[in-house]
């Protein structure tokens, strides 16, 4: 005995091995080989690193190993759940073997093997502790730190490379004005091609070029859209001198030019709205103007020989100047009192409040001299032998339409001060309303719970933005103020109205998110519970299933602030995959019940069975159930049974490791 003792001792390590532990700091000196000063130097590093690139590395100094360096170090790393920016330097001081690694994602093996060949090895052959850790640090710092060299001063060729830039410039400057100039003349030709077109022909105007079509319904529009003005007012002269009845076909033909011209119109809203169209879109639109200008226009010209012949204006004449005439009388008689008017509204408003009638007593003053000229020459042509009356017809319409036009501006002296009133009457109930508006827009935005935050959030302000304004200026732009209240008010509304849409439709996703959020927790838990109390019969599949039941649970709850209708998906998932879990559950717990009848032969303890199903006890049994099923995996008996215990795989998590280690 006094031999084998002395032989132990004499054979037994100089120095005790330390197993792979959980690294509890950055810097950890289990073989005392570090003083004060030296820990500092070693934290100090370490520090530095982490501050510059977010790379964590771990020191850790123990007197041996007791088995490979890079084994040990990978297992200490899995033991303290080291991720892709940890690095450690392991260091055992007693038998001089040492292990650096670091995830490949922060340094390639390349650097890695000279950061060690260069730096680490040599500092640790001389027992320099200290120096070795700080290599570690600092080459892990350069290796993710790149700095540039400096640029030498080059005026002369700064200066050249600007003028070479002008240059270009101006050449480019130029290009695109010759191209632009190139460009304008040829749309003016495809555009004077295209007013050849029969416009009402859809076929012909699909030759025409886009931009060409563009510019034609431009045209047409306003071009026809004068001529139904001219109508109307030429018709309304007509009703008065003739009556209705005589004169109905003319006026559904002027109603008919004005709804086709209405359509016209509006899809050239269409088109000239934020919302983009494709070119064959935008070409259909354009055909639909041009086709719907072209028919209005002719709704009109089909009528206008028979309108000229109720009108003759050159039989008519002597009768119809008279009548002028004393519209010319009564609308001179009404200046003064308009201008009288004007000033009162002046002096009680601003002048921005009256902006579109201010000019409107000396411009019907301009009309009524225009009618006035146009009618004497009307006389003196009247007064002439016939065939020589040319220009009569022309000086009546003229004299005709200056009047309207007079007697218009004067209309809307009058109507101003009732439609300045009328606004003064409604600010205040447009002003309670909008900010009651404000009020709920400002409650939905302080929950945050909507996708037109920003839109709200304008919406909001301007319409506060109006409501200051109408208390500040309603009393002197009353019109002006309304109009932006309402315009205000009414963007507001349409936005709360889509808003309280949404957040109701919301609710009722979340009331549907938390009835499957509920039914496949449910499912989840106890399938979950089922597994884990009948473990050592279940196989992978059933595992399997619960494992993506799992995730698409949490899949859902992480969706639930951001995507309601996707969340519900991931919880539906859930649910289902937790069903597929347990029915292969439960055919796996029946398959190990009766295999273990049979294998027994209906002999054997219950309570071995449960421990073995439920796999409080593991060995041959469950080995030989998961070869080849649970026929015949029981021969064995329990006896090379062992109880289960806490603990883990022993396989690498697949990380990607550069460095290594080795003696020095």
């Amino acid at each position: 005995m006094l031999s084998v003792l002395t032989a132990g001792l004499v054979l037994a390590p100089a120095t005790a091995a330390e197993p792979p532990f959980r690294v509890p700091d950055y810097v950890t000196d289990r073989a005392g080989v570090l003083s004060q000063g030296q820990l500092v130097q070693v934290e100090n590093a370490v520090n530095q690193l982490y501050n510059e690139n977010r790379t964590r590395l771990w020191v850790v100094y123990v007197d041996s190993f007791g088995q490979g360096a890079v084994g040990w170090a990978r297992t200490t790393m899995q033991i303290s759940d080291f991720g892709d920016r940890d690095a450690l330097l392991a260091i055992a001081t007693g038998e001089r073997a040492y292990a650096f690694q670091v995830p490949s994602a922060i340094m390639s093996q390349s650097d890695a093997a000279a950061l060690q060949r260069n730096e680490i090895e040599p500092a640790l052959r001389q027992g320099d502790w200290t120096a070795a850790a700080v290599a570690a640090a600092n080459g892990l710092t350069e290796s993710t730190t790149s700095t540039g060299p400096s640029s030498p001063n080059t005026g002369v060729t700064w200066l050249g490379f600007l003028i070479v830039m002008a240059v270009l410039g101006l050449i480019v400057l130029a290009l695109y004005f010759w191209s632009r100039r190139r460009r304008r003349q040829r749309r003016e030709a495809e555009f004077a091609a295209a007013k050849r077109v029969d416009p009402a022909d859809p076929n012909a105007l699909a030759a025409v070029p886009i931009d060409a079509l563009d510019d034609l319904s431009k045209m047409m529009v306003v071009d026809v859209d004068n001529a139904v003005r001219t109508s109307d007012s030429e018709l309304a002269l007509a009703v008065e001198e003739f009556g209705a009845a005589q004169t109905d076909t003319f006026s559904r033909a002027v109603n008919n030019a004005k709804t086709t011209l209405a359509q016209a119109f509006n899809v050239r809203q269409i088109l000239d709205d934020a919302v983009p169209e494709t070119p064959q879109q935008r070409r259909d639109l354009l055909t639909r103007v041009v086709v719907a200008a072209a028919k209005a226009d002719r709704e009109l010209d089909a009528q206008s020989e028979a309108f000229d012949k109720l009108r003759d204006l050159v039989i008519n004449a002597p009768s119809r100047l008279d009548a002028m005439t004393q519209q010319m009388v009564d609308l001179t008689a009404r200046l003064g009192p308009a201008e009288q008017a004007l000033a009162a509204l002046h002096s009680q408003f601003d002048a921005s409040a009256l902006t579109s009638v201010a000019d409107n007593v000396k411009t019907a003053q301009q009309r009524l001299g225009f009618a006035d000229q146009n009618i004497s020459t009307a006389r003196t042509l009247v007064a002439r032998p016939v065939g020589q009356q040319m220009g009569l017809v022309d000086a009546i319409r003229a004299a005709e339409s200056s009047l309207g036009q007079a007697r218009s501006l004067l209309d809307a002296v009058d109507s101003a001060g009732a439609d300045i009133n009328r606004a003064v009457a409604a600010l205040p109930d447009a002003i309670t309303d909008i900010q009651n508006g404000v009020d709920q827009a400002s409650g939905i935005l302080q929950q945050g719970n909507t996708n037109h935050q920003r839109e709200l959030g304008s919406a909001r302000d301007q319409a506060a933005a109006a409501v200051a304004d109408a208390q500040k200026n309603g009393s002197t732009d009353p019109l002006g103020t309304f109009t932006r209240l309402t315009r205000a008010d009414a963007e507001l509304d349409r936005l709360l109205a889509t808003v309280t849409e949404e957040l109701q439709a919301a609710k009722r996703l979340s009331r549907a998110f938390d009835q499957a959020l509920f039914s496949a927790q449910s499912r989840v838990r106890g399938v979950s519970d089922f597994i884990d109390t009948r473990r050592g019969s279940i196989g992978p599949e059933a595992r399997t299933r619960l494992a993506e039941a799992v995730r698409q649970l949490q899949a859902a709850q992480d969706r639930r602030a951001t995507n309601l209708s996707e969340a519900i998906a991931h919880a539906n998932g859930a649910d289902m995959l937790a069903g597929q879990a347990q029915t292969l559950a439960s055919n796996d717990v029946a398959a190990a019940q009766r295999s273990y009848t049979s294998g027994w032969g209906g002999g054997g303890s219950g309570s071995n069975m449960g421990g073995v199903i439920g796999g409080i006890i593991i060995g041959n049994i469950l080995s030989g159930a998961l070869r080849g099923g649970f026929g015949g995996g029981f021969g064995g008996g329990l006896g090379n049974g062992r109880s289960t215990s806490f603990g883990g795989s022993s396989r690498s998590s697949g990380r990607s490791y550069s460095g290594g280690g080795g003696r020095f």
